[in-house]
């Protein structure tokens, strides 16, 4: 994985809660982005049931797939 330096304007009083939770500002909002886009995933996932049918993968497939991604444990079904 390689690292990118960027910069991000965000509210002075949303960089100080930041700041208190973790000493670690990067690490924070890598992990505040990464579960982010997990749940946008799902949603797109959600919005797009029924419309599966067109897909190479069944639905099954693609759900078991996005169970296995690291940090989710629906019940450990996937184990």
């Amino acid at each position: 994985m390689s690292l990118v330096k960027t910069s991000i304007t965000i509210p002075e009083d949303v960089l100080s809660d930041a700041k208190k939770t973790s000493d670690n500002f990067s690490a924070f909002v890598t992990e505040a982005l990464k579960e982010y886009i997990k749940k946008k995933n799902v949603e797109k996932a959600v919005a797009s049931f029924g419309k599966w049918k067109d897909r190479e993968k069944s639905s099954v497939e693609i759900v078991k797939e996005l169970r296995k991604e690291e940090g989710r444990r629906y019940a450990d079904r996937h184990r």
